[in-house]
């Protein structure tokens, strides 16, 4: 879909949602498992939960699909 000049940031929902919640969960979610490298059972099992508590949150905000009909509604 071409993308036209003067659309607002309603219509671009993923944009604004990889900036403000998809890329802090990744980042998180990765840190956690790769950089910390923990060396325990009880440290892994912490990296794994904080990493998994990241992509909870990451699935949980993003954006739902529009019906076909809200969308010819508003325009799209």
């Amino acid at each position: 879909m071409p993308v036209t000049r003067g659309q607002g940031p309603r219509s671009h929902p993923w944009a604004r949602w990889a900036l403000r919640w998809g890329a802090p969960n990744a980042t998180v979610a990765l840190v956690a498992v790769w950089a910390l490298e923990p060396d325990s059972l009880v440290g892994g099992v912490i990296a794994a939960g904080v990493a998994l508590a990241a992509l909870l949150v990451f699935a949980g905000t993003m954006p739902r699909r529009q019906p076909s009909a809200e969308r010819a509604r508003r325009g799209e």
